[in-house]
């Protein structure tokens, strides 16, 4: 029994001291490394009792070069008492224990860093973990200037992409004013993974006022920059052609209670409703993979009196903008086809939805 006692004192010893809090090394941080931690071995680490350590994982940027990181974790907590808690660079906090997910993913947002703190308790209940981090370089396409009069401004999601070595991770658009960016997305393949791995920085990677997961604009108002540039980028390494983040200058939007975008794709119906009341509502169409929309449908919730204001307007709603269709005089005539990308239906005193669909080229 004594010998037996010695021995586990030795081997816990030894475990804490192969297990320390050393942080990340400067050399490791550089595109193409690739790395796993603590201990450089893709072998699970045992965790002494008694642990608490918080791992720093950084993304620098320079005037030269921008870094992103992407991190998985492996959790293999065992104690009730034991835990690991990550925020990610965003700031938001995770904690995980015995039950939680063994096997995370995290992007380190260039510029920021993310934590993984460790935590165990006096009793050995065998827990570990450990971690891998792969560094690469973040490629930025040109900056282009907001267009004016009847162009819309869009990015295709599908022409940025995380590993496409012909594609760039990001895109920044400058503007004259300040930016209002919606979601124009498919209503029923909903890409989650796509929209949780793109983000939208309040400015440029340089200058960083704020950055928002894209998946936050699903479903709400357009957020508005502070600054007059906006930058997308993502991480997302599969193709994916129904998604584009639709921008107007913060005066066009400004017209309106409420201006947002909806992509047409895929041949799907989708259903638009309006009930603006003492309000003035538009939403941009957008056909990402066509330049032809079909309104297949049209129905008035009231009567259409002299106070409704129902229209499909060429381009974003602006002073350029041509009429199209008055909708107050046009249910007996759909199907209706638009030989266009895009258009924007304005909305006042009056209920109605409509249905469109586009189909891929």
């Amino acid at each position: 029994m004594i010998t037996f006692s010695v021995f586990c004192i030795a081997l816990l010893s030894t475990t804490a001291a192969a297990l320390n809090c050393s942080q990340i090394p400067d050399s490791y941080i550089y595109a193409g490394n690739v790395f796993w931690y603590p201990n450089n071995s893709s072998n699970y680490v045992t965790i002494p009792p008694n642990f608490n350590c918080n791992y720093i994982i950084k993304a620098p940027i320079t005037s030269s070069e921008l870094l992103h990181g992407y991190v998985v974790l492996w959790n293999l907590m065992k104690g009730v008492n034991d835990y690991i808690i990550v925020t990610d660079s965003l700031g938001a906090k995770q904690t995980l224990k015995s039950r939680s997910d063994s096997y995370l993913t995290y992007d380190v947002f260039p510029g920021k860093e993310m934590s993984i703190q460790v935590v165990t308790k006096s009793v050995n209940m065998g827990s570990q973990f450990n971690f891998k981090v792969a560094y690469s370089k973040v490629k930025v396409g040109p900056t282009t200037a907001m267009k004016t009069g009847g162009l819309m401004n869009f990015v295709n999601l599908e022409y940025i992409r995380g590993s496409d070595p012909q594609l760039p991770n990001a895109v920044m658009i400058r503007g004259n004013e300040p930016i209002s960016v919606s979601l124009a997305t498919s209503r029923y393949m909903y890409p989650t993974d796509l929209l949780y791995n793109t983000f939208v920085i309040d400015g440029d990677f340089w200058n960083q006022t704020a950055v928002y997961r894209l998946l936050s604009l699903e479903g709400t108002a357009p957020l508005v920059t502070t600054g007059n540039d906006v930058t997308i980028v993502t991480f997302f390494n599969e193709t994916y052609d129904a998604c584009a983040v639709v921008l107007n200058p913060k005066s066009e939007a400004d017209n309106f209670s409420y201006l947002t975008s909806q992509a047409s794709v895929n041949g799907e119906i989708d259903k638009i409703s309006f009930a603006p009341l003492d309000q003035r509502q538009a939403v941009e169409v957008v056909a990402v993979q066509n330049t032809k929309i079909i309104m297949d449908s049209l129905v008035f919730d009231t009567n259409v009196g002299p106070w409704c204001i129902a229209k499909v307007v060429s381009g974003p709603p602006n002073n350029s903008s041509q009429l199209l269709l008055d909708l107050s005089k046009a249910q007996g005539m759909m199907p209706y086809v638009f030989e266009m990308q895009y258009f924007t239906v304005i909305a006042e005193e009056c209920s109605f939805s409509f249905t469109v669909t586009s189909n891929n080229l």
